[in-house]
């Protein structure tokens, strides 16, 4: 049993509460805990076999007699029984977004709607538009949402894909017959959701075979798909089909580049090559008749007369034509980063407090981050009035104070209400570093609406970044429509910083958008959106999305020194 067991059991009683209607109170104490237990870093599991579990935030004694039940057998009574009471298959319907508590019983009780298959026929046979609190809008987006749970059940988030991938690596490592490796595919590219991973190996002289069986019985897998005369495909523990690539020396470079793709990009590189006289193909290059010799990616694109394309860039056709003008940046790189904005402390909803949450940007090797926890129209994530903002700038130019190798900027994540103002004064702002405007609710506004909204907090002279642009969650909610451009016009014509959001759940600015804000002027920051210390490592994931939006140093505000980019936040309001 592990932490990600509990959570879900406390989630489902909360569900189920609501589901029957019992008081929201109730439901939310379990709610709470789930969340408290999701944010500690603690052994939970050794905490409740010990008896400790309420020194859990939320957890009082008669929740750790049932997480004591949970850890010894397995179940819990009290969840068995709340799952007795209704149909089986009805919980799924939680999956759907959308559907709250209230929305599923009138399905179940006005329609016996008892699964997700039964939903759909009875959208399918228009029996929502006429059933209150619904109607042919609402039946047309469920019917949306049932089509995105079908497709999205095949992908995966990056940061689940590079967990993954690492696993695989230290088990390959141990591998003698593997002289080298590299992952490849939409993993390489760095896209925000992939379906599989790809990893091409080069085997050591007199090992094939050898490698072939190991690879089959390596720890993490748990079944064997395919094997051919140069692949072995399995299911990974998680259910992440992977895909090994073997090859010779001679071969290994030109099965790199081929696995990596894009196909669009790949097609476009074979296009170019060929305007020059040569053929490549997935396992070697021509140039006439002479099959040409290659130790390494770099060395093709070398012979080609082209500069090395990133991994990140090879999505179209853009990046050859830039390498044949010597036009591809210098991306920026991890290490690059010395600062981040956009960290929350358990003053309002993060899980660790202000002084651990700097210890922890210390270890990663940063001079400085941007506190900002919410504000206070977010009652549900315990955001802060003026009172408490003071209260925590106090707390902040106390502990710099204390401090001369770390600096906390003063900030707080404000909310853009519906009609564009940000929910702290002008008077109230000022005082601080920075602000982050971000929309958390009213996310069904049409896009003239939102576009509207989003401008009118652009022009305000306090707000310092554009947070999370569209709100999507990846693989769970597109983002609101937008005007993108105006968006981008109106924070480059009042020199906004736009947010790359780094929590690999949202990587929002999409990449795809990037290289047009760049060119428009924009400035970004890449920003971890981190509610945990384990959290601020996300900024991993916002800096490969830079990287495939062509952003280099010059373009972040993260690679800027303290002492300048006090300098720029100060020249940054009004």
């Amino acid at each position: 049993m592990d932490k990600k067991e509990i959570i879900h059991a406390l989630e489902e009683i909360s569900l189920l509460l609501e589901l029957k209607g019992e008081d929201k109170f109730k439901s939310a104490a379990y709610s709470r805990a789930a969340r408290s237990i999701s944010q500690t870093t603690s052994d939970v599991i050794g905490m409740i076999q010990k008896g400790e579990a309420r020194k859990i935030s939320g957890v009082g004694e008669a929740l750790s007699k049932k997480l004591s039940e949970f850890v010894e057998t397995g179940k819990i009574s009290y969840l068995e029984e709340l799952k007795d009471s209704f149909p089986p298959r009805l919980t799924e319907l939680f999956e759907i977004q959308g559907l709250g508590p209230s929305k599923v019983r009138a399905l179940y009780e006005e329609l016996d709607i008892k699964s997700i298959s039964e939903l759909e026929y009875a959208c399918h046979e228009n029996r929502l538009v006429t059933l209150k609190g619904f109607g042919k809008k609402t039946q047309d987006k469920i019917l949306s949402e049932i089509e995105k749970l079908k497709v999205n059940s095949e992908y995966h988030l990056l940061s689940v894909i590079h967990e993954t991938a690492s696993e695989i690596s230290a088990a390959l490592e141990k591998l003698t017959g593997v002289e080298k490796y590299e992952f490849t595919g939409s993993y390489r590219r760095r896209r925000e959701i992939i379906r599989d991973i790809d990893c091409v190996i080069k085997f050591r002289s007199g090992e094939r075979d050898k490698l072939f069986a190991s690879l089959q019985k390596l720890k993490g897998v748990k079944e064997v798909k395919d094997i051919q005369n140069d692949l072995v495909s399995v299911v990974w523990k998680n259910g992440i089909q992977v895909e090994f690539i073997i090859t010779n020396k001679a071969e290994n470079p030109f099965a790199i580049l081929h696995s990596t793709g894009s196909k669009e990009f790949y097609q476009s590189l074979k296009e170019y090559g060929s305007s020059r006289g040569y053929t490549l193909l997935p396992t070697e290059l021509k140039k006439g008749k002479e099959k040409l010799q290659f130790e390494s990616e770099e060395d093709i694109f070398s012979e080609l007369g082209l500069q090395f394309i990133p991994p990140e860039l090879r999505e179209g056709n853009d990046s050859v034509r830039a390498a044949s003008k010597g036009e591809i940046p210098e991306l920026v790189k991890p290490e690059d980063i010395i600062g981040l904005f956009h960290v929350h402390t358990n003053w309002s909803d993060g899980a660790d407090s202000l002084e651990d949450m700097v210890k922890a940007g210390r270890n990663l090797g940063l001079k400085y981050f941007g506190l900002s926890d919410h504000s206070k129209v977010a009652i549900y994530a315990n955001g802060l009035d003026e009172k408490r903002l003071k209260e925590q700038c106090d707390a902040v130019d106390k502990l710099n104070s204390e401090q001369k190798d770390f600096f906390v900027f003063k900030g707080s994540e404000v909310d853009i209400l519906a009609d564009g103002k940000l929910d702290f004064s002008d008077t109230v702002l000022k005082k601080l570093d920075f602000s982050i405007g971000s929309v958390h609710s009213k996310l069904s506004m049409k896009k003239d609406e939102a576009t509207r909204r989003l401008v009118a907090a652009l022009k305000n002279p306090y707000l310092t970044f554009l947070g999370h642009m569209t709100g999507r969650l990846l693989l769970g909610r597109d983002g609101y429509e937008l005007d993108i451009d105006e968006i981008i016009k109106t924070a480059a014509r009042n020199k906004k910083v736009i947010e790359i959001n780094a929590n690999p759940h949202r990587l929002d600015i999409d990449w795809r958008n990037i290289k047009k804000a760049k060119e428009a002027g924009v400035k970004f920051s890449i920003n971890p959106d981190a509610h945990s210390k384990d959290g601020l490592a996300d900024f991993i994931y916002g800096v490969y999305i830079a990287r495939k939006g062509w952003l280099t140093k010059d373009d972040l505000l993260n690679t800027m020194g303290t002492d300048q980019i006090r300098k720029f936040l100060k020249n940054a309001k009004g």
